[in-house]
């Protein structure tokens, strides 16, 4: 062993040891500031969680449009007409973007 490595040893533990300290500064900072997004992470938890339910119970999901469209036919007609459009529109677009991608 040589005279330089206990001092380097010291050097070491002290810089870990202010790692260590910055670290959970920052771990700190992380939780403080996801405090402020924390809603918007619990609806998105909602979301999906009603998502798995839907696509586990599609009878469910059959039943209810079944029921609003007997119940609010001319409204169910609307809303249809106006999802299939915005469907044919998504379509068209994308077709639009991918014939341009290829162009360029």
């Amino acid at each position: 062993m040589s005279a330089h490595e206990p001092g380097r040893a010291e050097q070491l533990a002290r810089r870990r040891e202010l790692l260590v300290l910055r670290s959970a500064q920052l771990r700190g900072q992380v939780a403080d500031q996801l405090q402020v997004v924390q809603p918007a992470l619990a609806w998105a938890d909602r979301l999906q969680d009603v998502w798995i339910w839907l696509r586990a119970n599609p009878l469910a999901v059959v039943g209810g449009v079944l029921a609003v469209a007997v119940w609010r036919p001319r409204r169910s007609l609307g809303l249809a007409l106006r999802l299939w459009s915005g469907w044919k529109l998504l379509q068209r677009a994308r077709s639009v973007g991918s014939t341009a991608s290829r162009l360029l």
